[in-house]
């Protein structure tokens, strides 16, 4: 039988970190995710989001600027209840750590000119909050494109580049305060690609994909691990993980 987790790693990770989130929260949110929607990697077994999604951090101001908090213990024992206690834990997040975020956001400033995009904003806000003493220390960005059905061999490079330019641009920020040495980056996919083109000079969906690591503290710079033998996939032609 599978066992499906309806929580994600950061998210048990977290709760372990921070059992009693909802009552006594930290000072600052134990992860942000900056744009898009929120992500399953940071639910706690509890169904509850242990990070605090935001567009930008004066939208995130705007929303505590009431500073009240919503009750998440007297709720109805059922479906309706169970969703309301979800957004109000959300909606309490904002408020108990929206002041904190918009004073690191304004003590932080960045040193360099980023190359511009989705990828390069996000970051040049997370350098900025990291440089202004914001004591978060996961924070989750978005690259969006990689899922190249068609077109794989135009598409690819230019999100690489976009990922290269962007990283090159934030260790540089980070290196003018002196905070590079102790962040440090890694990339996950919700899905890798196949081996085999597909007839829209793309590739489909497989099961498995490289993580790179990107920081001045890593040891060096190299490849970890032997590299995938395309010539022996699995059964359904993926690569082996």
């Amino acid at each position: 039988a599978s066992n499906i987790q309806t929580s994600g790693w950061l998210g048990r990770h977290l709760d372990s970190c921070f059992p009693d989130y909802l009552n006594n929260p930290p000072s600052a949110p134990p992860a942000i995710q900056i744009g898009g929607a929120g992500s399953i990697t940071f639910t706690s077994d509890e169904n509850i989001s242990l990070s605090v999604t935001v567009n930008n951090v004066q939208e995130l101001a705007e929303l505590a600027e009431s500073g009240e908090l919503y009750d998440t213990t007297d709720l109805p024992d059922c479906l309706y209840g169970s969703q309301l206690g979800y957004l109000r834990s959300v909606a309490n997040s904002a408020f108990v750590f929206a002041g904190g975020i918009e004073q690191a956001y304004d003590l932080g400033q960045n040193a360099v000119a980023y190359i511009g995009g989705e990828l390069s904003d996000q970051l040049a806000l997370v350098a900025r909050l990291i440089k202004g003493g914001l004591d978060t220390r996961i924070f989750l960005v978005t690259l969006e494109g990689f899922d190249n059905h068609a077109e794989q061999g135009n598409n690819h490079p230019r999100l690489l580049r976009e990922l290269g330019g962007s990283m090159k641009a934030f260790y540089d920020d980070l290196a003018a305060s002196g905070d590079d040495q102790r962040v440090i980056t890694t990339t996950f996919s919700e899905f890798g690609r196949r081996i085999e083109q597909n007839a829209s000079n793309g590739t489909d969906h497989g099961t498995a994909a490289p993580q790179l690591l990107f920081g001045p503290a890593l040891n060096g710079s190299g490849v970890h691990g032997d590299a995938p033998d395309l010539t022996a996939p699995d059964n359904n032609g993926n690569l082996v993980f």
